[in-house]
């Protein structure tokens, strides 16, 4: 702090001020030391903390001090060190800046004056022989005191000069005197610097003027000449500059002897300076009369200029700076520590060590633990945020769990729906039979299957697997089964069906998942089943009464690579041949050995109940991997589909046929029931009350479905001949309408008293046995049934 008001107050005098601080400062920090060191000690001894503490408590507070003090001392040499750098920087180059500019002025200045001193004889000498060229050119240079005249024509040659031997020289010929040819080029003046010569190597120093004629008049000083002239240009010059307070500014000639410009004496400098060999605009040390000088050096016209600075008058303000900067940073640092190592260790270390500990309870899982750090205001508010948030913490994660749970069960109810029911339609069930399951190892996953009619005579299903479990893997397997009923129903190969579907499923997987799937397409009259594997399981067929694995090259899995391609497989199943499809979760489920439940248990299992119902086998399957897994977790989903290929049913007459909506088509439909009802050996009296209920219905649909468009009716006939009921249906695409809606007629009114229509249909439903309504997929499907 005296250092500082020091400064502070001798702003008028920093170098007065600076030299006393220099001198002071060391002395003062060391007495200071001394003298606080020995009163904090005394202090500490008979003061009260002289009392035992905890060894934990105290070495936590001694190693914070440590490590405290370390920073701030740290922080203190590394900005001491960045601000003398700075400084030490900034102050070269004002110095460099200083030197170098006042070089740069003296340079101009002393050669404009002797390029304006020579110009100005030149054109007198010009003048006078513009007048009258037989002027004797030895009277124009006596006349101006200059030791050489010469006159060069418009091509370069010298035709007079006071040397007798420049005469026919051709100034074109050398690189000194071929600079004066601008002169023929439409230049009226040039002066060159003093320097050699290109006939003889003698010094000299040109100016040239332009003649009426085209050619030049050239002019030029001999060495003493010209440093008799420039020495007076020098002196001029050099009273007119300064370096600093107490600088100097020396000049020496090409000879390295001093051109004075007053009593001061620097030919010394010439003894010690290599000038030759140093390189200008170059700070440089030296010593002269006993004081350090940095100094730079120019050339001009042959001459060195010398310019020199104390070294303590450039440092000054750098030296001032940093002692200013370090007196702060000392004063800013030292409160740091204090304020910071005494509210560390008095008010926090302890408070905190005790929350620390109770945090620490918590993280380990006792969510019983109460903090009670009560010291201060603060603490206690802490002690109160941290028990409170623990509470609200523990309501969260019950009500979360419940959450949880409770969302987990929507997801797995969600994925089930997606999951195809059975198929119930006769036309559905016509021919094969499908069943299939599906249980997570968590609430939800990753596997599916799939079957759809992708028309009356097609059927696709499949199995897949997601990599990984639970959410993310359930949502993947929403996306890939949506693409892959999408592509079907799109009628392409069961092979394209892949390679799409795979392209679709690569774009945007960020998370890198991907499915393995096995996918069927079959023609059920013919049993023609073609097939595709990306990367699954091999599926077991039954046939010739033995399930065996169905081997097929399996390609890459489904969203692992673009541009994958997948080969399309075919066979031909007979009646009562079964295919089993299934997941990994089946051969891979792990007991607590762990053993793996394995392809070979599978096949075995297969072949010991083959002729279970395919809802029956699967169930047993299931309980046999539960009983093998015993106690062990199911690590993975385990899905599995059996699908029955079986033979036509002989005992049912079936048939279909589409008729236009029109009642001219009435005759066509009454003559095809009429047949199959024949052929269905159905009494006539029967035939022709069915034929009228069939009527009814036709007409109705056919005025009315689809007002004034064209449309179909779709009629379907099955006939069991084992219980001889036979179902008629009657399928339409038009409005919604359902005619079981319709209240009876009351048929004791005369027909004068009665409303008009209803009696059609209730003649329908009086006719036969069970007659029933549905709108599905937007069309209305009127199935009567009757007992023949």
């Amino acid at each position: 702090v005296h250092m500082m008001l020091i400064f502070l107050t001798n702003m008028d005098n920093p170098s007065y001020a600076f030299q006393f601080v220099r001198s002071a400062t060391i002395p003062m920090i060391i007495g200071n030391t001394l003298s606080v060191g020995s009163a904090a000690f005394i202090a500490s001894v008979l003061g009260k903390d002289n009392r035992v503490h905890k060894k934990d408590t105290e070495k936590i507070a001694q190693t914070f001090q440590r490590w405290l003090l370390l920073c701030i001392v740290g922080a203190y040499i590394i900005t001491s060190i960045f601000t003398f750098i700075l400084q030490d920087g900034i102050v070269k180059r004002e110095v460099q800046y200083t030197i170098s500019q006042t070089i740069d002025d003296l340079t101009m200045n002393i050669r404009d004056s002797s390029d304006s001193l020579l110009l100005e004889k030149t054109a007198k000498i010009t003048e006078i022989y513009e007048r009258n060229p037989n002027t004797s050119l030895y009277a124009l240079a006596s006349m101006q005191n200059v030791k050489e005249v010469n006159v060069v024509d418009k091509n370069g040659i010298i035709i007079k000069s006071t040397v007798p031997g420049y005469i026919g020289f051709d100034m074109k010929s050398g690189d000194q005197s071929s600079q004066f040819m601008i002169l023929t080029a439409g230049n009226s003046k040039y002066v060159q610097p003093y320097g050699p010569i290109t006939i003889n190597g003698l010094w000299r120093k040109y100016a040239g003027l332009a003649l009426n004629d085209g050619g030049f008049l050239q002019v030029g000083y001999d060495a003493q000449q010209f440093q008799r002239d420039i020495n007076r240009q020098i002196v001029s010059k050099i009273k007119f500059h300064h370096i600093g307070k107490t600088g100097f500014i020396a000049v020496f000639d090409r000879d390295f002897e001093q051109v004075k410009a007053g009593d001061k004496d620097y030919q010394v400098l010439s003894d010690w300076l290599d000038l030759g060999n140093m390189v200008e605009k170059t700070i440089y040390t030296g010593k002269f009369d006993g004081v350090s000088y940095l100094f730079e050096y120019g050339t001009v016209e042959g001459y060195y200029i010398i310019c020199a600075i104390p070294q303590t008058e450039a440092i000054l303000m750098r030296e001032a700076s940093f002692y200013v900067t370090s007196f702060m940073q000392v004063l800013i640092f030292g409160a740091l520590f204090t304020i910071i190592y005494f509210l560390i260790k008095k008010v926090i270390i302890n408070n905190l060590k005790k929350i620390n500990h109770s945090l620490s309870m918590i993280a380990d899982g006792n969510l019983n633990v109460t903090v009670e750090v009560r010291g201060n205001q603060e603490f206690s508010s802490l002690s109160d945020d941290i028990n409170s948030t623990v509470s609200t913490l523990k309501r969260y994660i019950s009500e979360a769990a419940a959450r949880i749970d409770k969302e987990l069960e929507y997801a797995k109810q969600i994925q089930h729906s997606a999951l195809p029911t059975p198929f119930t339609t006769p036309a559905e069930q016509c021919g094969f039979n499908i069943h299939a399951t599906m249980n997570a190892a968590k609430e939800v996953g990753g596997d599916f299957y799939d079957y759809y009619m992708l028309n009356e005579n097609t059927v696709a299903f499949l199995v897949a697997d997601v990599s990984g479990k639970g959410i993310p893997a359930a949502m993947f397997m929403m996306t890939a089964k949506t693409v892959l009923k999408d592509l079907a129903e799109s009628g392409i190969p069961v092979n394209e069906i892949l390679i799409k579907a795979n392209e679709r499923l690569c774009e945007n997987n960020e998370a890198g998942m991907f499915v393995t799937a096995w996918m069927g397409i079959m023609d059920i009259p013919s049993g023609r089943l073609t097939f595709a594997n990306a990367g699954h399981n091999p599926p077991l067929i039954l046939r010739d009464g033995k399930f065996e694995y169905l081997k097929s090259p399996a390609g890459l899995v489904l969203a692992g690579m673009d541009g994958i391609r997948y080969r399309i497989n075919e066979l031909t199943m007979q009646p009562g041949d079964r295919l089993f499809l299934y997941t990994d979760g089946v051969t891979e489920a792990t007991n607590l050995e762990p053993q793996l439940y394995g392809e070979e248990r599978l096949l075995n299992f297969l072949n010991k109940h083959k002729d279970l119902e395919s809802h029956k086998m699967l169930s047993e399957l299931k309980e046999d991997i539960d009983q093998f897994v015993g106690m062990a977790p199911q690590f993975d989903d385990i899905t599995m589909l059996m699908f029955d290929y079986k033979k036509e049913d002989d005992s049912k007459l079936k048939s279909n046929k589409v008729f236009p909506a029109d009642e001219k088509s009435l005759n066509d439909v009454l003559g095809y029931m009429e047949g199959l009802l024949e052929e269905s050996e159905c009494p006539m009296k029967l035939i022709m009350a069915l034929t009228v209920a069939i009527e009814e219905v036709f007409v109705n649909v056919a005025s009315y479905a689809y007002k004034d468009k064209a449309g179909d009716v779709t009629v379907n006939y099955v006939f069991d001949k084992n219980t001889r009921v036979a179902q008629i249906q009657l399928i339409d695409s038009g409005v919604q309408f359902d005619p079981l809606q319709k209240a009876d007629p009351d048929i004791t009114l005369s027909a004068d008293e009665r409303k008009i229509g209803g009696l059609g249909i209730f003649i329908t439903k009086k006719t036969m046995d069970d007659i029933s309504y549905k709108y599905e997929d937007g069309k209305n499907i009127l199935t009567m049934t009757k007992k023949l």
